[in-house]
């Protein structure tokens, strides 16, 4: 393998392992580094998807309280000025507000609206994106699949991450103030012939149709500080106990592998010089243990080949 040519030929067993381990634990970390940081990315994405659909869900009933049950008493009070109060998205819209500056260490930089593709209200306009998503939603519901959309979006040169539901209309009542200006209450009409809405604006809505979106903003800064403040702990306590490991391995190689092979290495060089009393010591029972018996019985052939040889040389010069 590549990994292993890289090692210099040079080095000794001890800094070839120690090379090797390293080598391991450095692409180790690369790798998990890589995979863990799209898992915390997709998990972030996933928890602030849900935290936004909490947020969504808890404007949708305070939307239908507003218009259940207070809508009702302010409809005799309303018939020639229009109080904000008997309008839903505004109860909303002034609640969500709350919210965000009530709990501004979690909350403090999200941002709602109700992306409409022809709102009374030119605030609520949707962009050419936020269109894009209204008509993905539309697909999605006359497919019967999932009301959810998500992902980024850049707003005003930022990024921004997103949560959306479709607003679709389910109710007869909610086309009183959307079907035409004729038939809409006395005093949106005055607020027409002010000039506070433009000519036919907010109206056409018709009865089970997507008419926009309620989106849920959150800076993508977040997404990616919650994602590195995650992934810095978790690689951190990864990297920590891969190089305990690599440690402890590393150790163990030395003490049962590199030094019985020191040892048998200088034993064969005494032994090479004429040194027969040295013994080769087994520590173990392993491949290192049957080498040192392997190095015992050469040493013991060797030695009675030696003393034959002397043998012999002694028969030798009797004879002469």
């Amino acid at each position: 393998m590549k990994i292993f040519a890289l090692i210099p030929r040079n080095f000794n067993l001890s800094k070839k392992l120690t090379t090797l381990m390293f080598a391991i634990f450095l692409l180790g970390i690369i790798v998990s580094s890589i995979f863990y940081y799209n898992i915390l990315r997709s998990n972030t994405e996933h928890e602030l998807n849900r935290q936004a659909n909490v947020l969504i869900s808890t404007m949708d009933s305070i939307r239908k309280y507003n218009q259940d049950k207070v809508n009702p008493l302010l409809e005799k009070q309303s018939e020639q000025k229009l109080l904000l109060e008997s309008i839903p998205s505004y109860a909303v819209s002034e609640v969500f507000n709350i919210l965000t500056n009530s709990y501004k260490d979690k909350y403090g930089e999200y941002s709602y609206k109700d992306a409409m593709i022809n709102p009374t209200n030119s605030n609520d306009l949707a962009t050419e994106e936020e269109i894009k998503i209204i008509e993905r939603l539309s697909e999605q519901d006359k497919l019967g699949g999932q009301n959810i959309a998500q992902g980024f979006l850049t707003i005003d040169g930022k990024k921004k991450f997103y949560t959306s539901r479709p607003i679709k209309i389910t109710q007869s009542s909610c086309l009183i103030c959307h079907t035409s200006l004729e038939k809409s209450p006395k005093s949106l009409q005055i607020l027409y012939e002010q000039g506070k809405y433009g000519a036919n604006q907010g109206f056409g809505w018709e009865l089970n149709k997507i008419i926009g979106t309620k989106m849920i903003y959150i800076p993508a800064e977040q997404v990616y500080k919650i994602t590195n403040e995650n992934f810095i702990l978790i690689i951190g306590i990864f990297t920590a106990i891969f190089a305990v490991t690599i440690f402890l391995a590393t150790l163990w190689l030395k003490q049962y592998v590199v030094q019985p092979l020191n040892q048998i290495t200088q034993v064969a060089e005494a032994v090479s010089l004429g040194e027969m009393d040295i013994e080769f010591k087994k520590h173990s029972n392993d491949e290192i243990g049957h080498l040192a018996d392997a190095f015992t019985r050469m040493k013991t052939s060797l030695e009675i080949a030696l003393k034959r040889l002397v043998k012999k040389v002694d028969r030798n010069q009797n004879q002469l």
